[in-house]
């Protein structure tokens, strides 16, 4: 039976804990190993896992990382890889999984011989208990890592070399400015720079909840104050921010370097450069159309 080491990044979690790790052990087909990750909680998630849970490996930041990005990607570094596990898998501490998640995820990498696997995702909006689908599965550009993720972290599982070979990236990888550090883009971005193969499931085999307490669970709800949340991104220098700690981990002679430098251009260069790479920038049409438009009329 195939083995996966799951990751769980808590922070002030007690109220949705227990239903996720239930959820992650109910998992079919597949032998499950939990490690959790705290990042400073003062409320009752441990001790839930601790009294519950005697099964499960748990840690504590102490001080904290500061974000869920860096707790997970600590985690990773963390690895044991005298351990046996042939997969490893991130989980947020407050969505809910289906009993297929695990199983689905393993027999894609192997099958279509993948290093990282990530999927849609199911929304679900605990305000008036509604599920609608967050589609991610659109087709894969040629230089989308340099501006996007590949969805959601919380979808994530990879092979046991690929994540050998992502804590030792993460050894040389400096995030303490890194204003906005994203899991779900580093990782994406790590696979595609360096020619991993990634596969991204139509399936959704995750209730992602959507809370007033989870941090960017919001944005992924089509509302007006999402609309002005990535416009926001865009204008305040957002992605450039991005861009500039991303460009010193590719080859100065490669093109995706060329593109990070034109986009720190001027005005004329970086809106030059989106038209020349338009659709290849970003899988979504309507998300390239946003991020093309912003751009135009950001002067700066």
């Amino acid at each position: 039976m195939l083995k996966v080491k799951i990751l769980l990044a808590t922070y002030y979690g007690e109220r949705y804990i227990k239903e996720q790790i239930e959820s992650i052990f109910s998992q079919k087909s597949v032998h499950i190993d939990v490690a959790v990750s705290d990042d400073g909680s003062k409320d009752n998630t441990l001790n839930i896992i601790r009294e519950t849970y005697p099964e499960v490996t748990v840690s504590q930041n102490i001080p904290g990382t500061g974000s869920a990005a860096k707790n997970f990607l600590k985690m990773v570094q963390n690895l044991n890889f005298e351990e046996d596990f042939d997969f490893v898998a991130f989980s947020d501490q407050d969505d809910l999984w289906l009993p297929e998640k695990m199983k689905a995820a393993a027999d894609k990498l192997t099958n279509s011989q993948s290093d990282l696997y990530c999927s849609n995702l199911t929304k679900w909006d605990t305000s008036d208990n509604s599920y609608s689908l967050l589609k991610k599965d659109f087709p894969q550009k040629k230089f989308d890592y340099l501006f996007e993720g590949g969805s959601a972290g919380c979808t994530y599982v990879f092979t046991r070399n690929f994540a050998r070979d992502l804590s030792f990236y993460l050894k040389d990888l400096d995030s303490s400015d890194w204003k906005g550090f994203s899991h779900d883009w580093l990782v994406y971005f790590f696979a595609r720079s360096k020619n991993y193969k990634v596969v991204i499931d139509g399936n959704s085999y995750i209730h992602y909840r959507l809370h007033d307490e989870n941090i960017h669970g919001h944005l992924n709800k089509l509302s007006l104050a999402t609309i002005k949340e990535k416009s926001r991104h865009v204008f305040s220098g957002y992605y450039q921010n991005h861009v500039k700690n991303y460009i010193q981990y590719l080859d100065k002679n490669s093109e995706e370097y060329n593109i990070y430098k034109k986009f720190l251009g001027n005005y004329l260069v970086r809106n030059l450069m989106i038209l020349k790479y338009n659709t290849q920038l970003m899988r979504e049409k309507k998300k390239f159309l946003i991020f093309a438009v912003l751009n135009l009329m950001k002067i700066k």
